[in-house]
């Protein structure tokens, strides 16, 4: 797991309007390009979303069943 990805992805998609609106459309597609392992890369690009926020609470509850928190992402 690489937190530095996690952390990219959501700081990517909250200033990025064309990244967001991929990332919600063909989450795929934007996340190939982040160092993900192939199951975390197929259960991120799994999550179903209309909008970020509802993106943010799915990732939430993934990183939490993963045991990823918040201050890994951000020692």
């Amino acid at each position: 797991m690489t937190t530095a990805s996690l952390s990219q992805i959501i700081g990517t998609a909250v200033i990025d309007v064309g990244f967001r609106r991929t990332l919600l459309n063909n989450p795929r597609k934007v996340l190939a390009q982040f160092d993900l392992e192939a199951s975390e890369l197929r259960d991120i690009a799994s999550i179903r979303a209309a909008t970020i926020e509802q993106f943010a609470e799915q990732l939430i509850t993934w990183m939490n069943e993963h045991e990823i928190g918040w201050e890994q992402l951000h020692p």
